[in-house]
């Protein structure tokens, strides 16, 4: 695998942005359209964190860097997405040498790197990491093969996963045929029925409860499913996680909940296998949230 080189990586780019399939053939679904640009801006959003090595975008940062749709197209979902970063040299000096080409490099390699992996998780080959002597650099050994991978490339991939399973979900259900970042002038990030399940790995929801203090930020009461924001010295690590509502509890209080700084649920943890670890939480399954 090849590092990450441009002769200018700063040349202003346009991601063409295309899905397609059965659920176009009477126009647009908003709700995939949405949901899909939605998980394109945030992988984008976590490429560029990984490469601040920041957490959360700020205002600020919105303010130098962000996405801009030209068009929509009919017949599909298509559009051309521009990578805007103003400004942000002061705060970044490194961003001078990146620019928007190298944030869409970045992008890229996450993705094979996570196809990678996860590729060989479904063989049932667990991938194993070190690191070069200066740390600009990691190698991924599979058992067959070895890869090679800028650093920021690691916490990229882990951080955006969840965007491409997300993606990959119309696609294994038959409603969308593929979806695609990208063109042949900047290479393509694509999912289609020939690589979407690859990040589908069998899950199991464990019997024990636990309880977690948290941050509730999204909630859809039409399908009882949400995030939530973990803070650190919880029983689960850091960060943000899904969550799955069981039985028919009322959606008002994870509404509520959402008014809140803080709460907590008690919950079971749904887990998979992982690349990164011995295991993964693919989401919380919530028996209930109190204030």
């Amino acid at each position: 695998m090849p590092l990450i080189e441009s002769e200018n990586l700063n040349t202003p780019i346009s991601v063409h942005f295309k899905m397609d399939g059965p659920a176009f053939t009477d126009g647009i679904p908003l709700h995939l359209l949405t949901s899909s640009l939605s998980d394109l801006q945030s992988i984008l959003d976590k490429t560029y964190l990984g490469l601040t090595q920041r957490k959360r975008l700020s205002r600020d940062d919105r303010s130098h860097y962000y996405l801009l749709s030209k068009d929509i197209k009919h017949g599909s979902a298509e559009t051309d997405l521009g990578v805007v970063l103003t400004g942000i040299q002061t705060a970044f000096p490194f961003f001078s040498a990146l620019g928007p080409t190298g944030l869409w490099e970045y992008a890229k390699q996450s993705f094979h790197f996570l196809k990678f992996v996860y590729s060989a998780m479904k063989l049932g080959d667990q991938p194993t990491y070190s690191w070069s002597g200066d740390n600009s650099q990691f190698y991924v050994n599979t058992g067959t093969q070895t890869n090679t991978y800028d650093a920021p490339v690691y916490n990229i991939g882990q951080m955006s996963v969840n965007n491409y399973i997300s993606l990959a979900k119309p696609i294994e259900e038959k409603v969308v045929d593929y979806v695609a970042f990208g063109d042949s002038a900047i290479g393509t990030i694509k999912l289609d029925a020939a690589n979407a399940d690859v990040f589908s790995l069998p899950s199991q929801i464990e019997t024990t409860p636990l309880k977690l203090k948290c941050e509730i930020f999204d909630f859809n009461k039409f399908e009882n499913i949400g995030k939530l924001y973990v803070p650190p010295g919880e029983a689960a690590k850091e960060g943000d996680y899904r969550f799955q509502v069981i039985g028919d509890q009322s959606t008002t209080q994870y509404i509520e909940a959402m008014l809140r700084k803080q709460v907590a649920v008690n919950c079971l943890r749904e887990i998979a296998p992982n690349p990164f670890s011995p295991e993964k939480i693919v989401r919380f399954q919530v028996i209930s949230v109190e204030p």
